[in-house]
């Protein structure tokens, strides 16, 4: 089964929606059966509530040209929330699109949805220095039980802030670094992120098993036109993480779920293929 992932799209933009055709073209000819939105939906602020334009003129427009049979399974990023009601606002606006077979799908700060026994997609709010402690609670203990409950092969995090990236933002540390792993750790196999607007790939080793972190903050805001902004020493410096790929093209991935495979591709908005890593699973992996 495939699925896309994109990031950092909601601008409204001539560019978010020229990596919309793309995006259109790719779950066409790639038979996509569904797209992972990670966060900073709606820029620069997020959105007011249910009824705000913006998700007319940041969501529904610039994919419009997608089926209402594709569902966007979404997350919160940062300027999600900068409105104090942003988070409901998207969460009432789910209901809304759920309700009509609408394709905007963000229930609520954390939740979690598969395919079968094949993959089970985890999401948080990475929000978290502005989640009360309740909340935060909540979130890991209910994902971390969810997680070790789950029977799927794959299994995959969603949240905005990667935990390390090459990009200007760099890596997660401290207590929200320490908050993330805890959640990886119960068997996670692939991270994906949004915040810096590049596309990377980097492989980490948390514990004894290898994790895979994508970076795809592409969808819409071109990142900066000099190299000096990419920072290959931020994962360097991280004891067991190896940058695989980098690229400052707009575009997205596409992620082809097989039993004994998790394949990656980083696509620009042409849909040229810029990169693969491959994930194999055996019985002792599994």
């Amino acid at each position: 089964m495939r699925c896309a992932f994109i990031a950092d799209t909601g601008t409204g933009c001539d560019f978010q929606k020229s990596v919309g055709k793309g995006l259109s073209k790719l779950i066409k000819q790639s038979k996509i059966k569904f797209v992972l939105l990670g966060g900073d939906n709606f820029y620069p602020d997020g959105c007011a509530d249910k009824d705000d334009s913006l998700f007319t003129t940041h969501f529904e427009t610039p994919y419009k040209s997608i089926s209402n049979d594709i569902k966007f399974f979404g997350c919160l990023g940062n300027h999600d929330i900068h409105h104090p009601n942003g988070h409901n606002a998207q969460f009432d606006y789910s209901e809304h699109s759920i309700e009509n077979d609408m394709k905007f799908i963000l229930p609520n700060h954390f939740y979690d949805f598969g395919h079968k026994d094949l993959f089970q997609v985890f999401v948080i709010d990475g929000n978290l220095e502005n989640m009360n402690e309740d909340l935060k609670s909540e979130q890991t203990k209910t994902t971390c039980k969810e997680i070790k409950k789950s029977k799927a092969i794959w299994k995959v995090l969603m949240v905005h802030t990667p935990l390390v990236s090459p990009g200007e933002h760099g890596n997660l540390s401290g207590d929200d670094e320490k908050y993330v792993k805890n959640i990886v750790r119960k068997g996670i196999d692939l991270v994906c992120s949004g915040h810096d607007h590049l596309q990377a790939c980097v492989n980490m080793k948390i514990g004894d098993k290898n994790v895979i972190q994508v970076i795809n903050g592409a969808g819409a805001k071109p990142y900066f036109k000099s190299d000096k902004y990419i920072h290959p020493e931020y994962i360097s410096k991280k004891r067991g993480c190896d940058l695989l790929h980098v690229n400052t093209d707009l575009g997205y991935c596409c992620f082809d779920f097989t039993p004994k495979k998790l394949k990656i591709d980083f696509l620009n908005k042409n849909n040229d293929i810029l990169f693969t890593k491959n994930i194999t699973k055996n019985k002792t992996n599994i």
